[in-house]
């Protein structure tokens, strides 16, 4: 199944503001609770998993969860759109939807 970018550009919503709610530690790294502003003015909410291992991966340890939280919902937001990104997802299996993800994030 899987998860797919929209087809075509009018489909797509961009971010225009990502808000980090409540962050709650798991036995693999952080669980958010995040809402996402889109241009037209919508909100949506989601849950961001992130694992030590994918925060490693894109900051070098050196950056606060949240902050790569809040890069990487910002970045599959603006590649996948607002229909398309999940209510619930993690950083990793995001990655596989949005091949230039990393790039994006960093």
């Amino acid at each position: 199944m899987g998860i797919r970018p929209p087809q075509s550009e009018s489909v797509r919503r961009r971010v225009a503001a990502v808000e980090i709610g409540e962050e709650t530690e798991t036995d693999h790294g952080w669980s958010y609770a995040v809402r996402v502003v889109w241009m037209d003015d919508t909100e949506t909410e989601h849950t961001v998993l992130l694992s030590w291992h994918d925060h490693d991966h894109w900051s070098g340890g050196t950056a606060a969860p949240e902050r790569i939280v809040s890069r990487v919902v910002r970045a599959a937001g603006d590649a996948l759109g607002r229909e398309t990104l999940p209510a619930k997802f993690d950083a990793a299996t995001i990655r596989r939807a949005v091949p230039d993800l990393d790039q994006r994030v960093r």
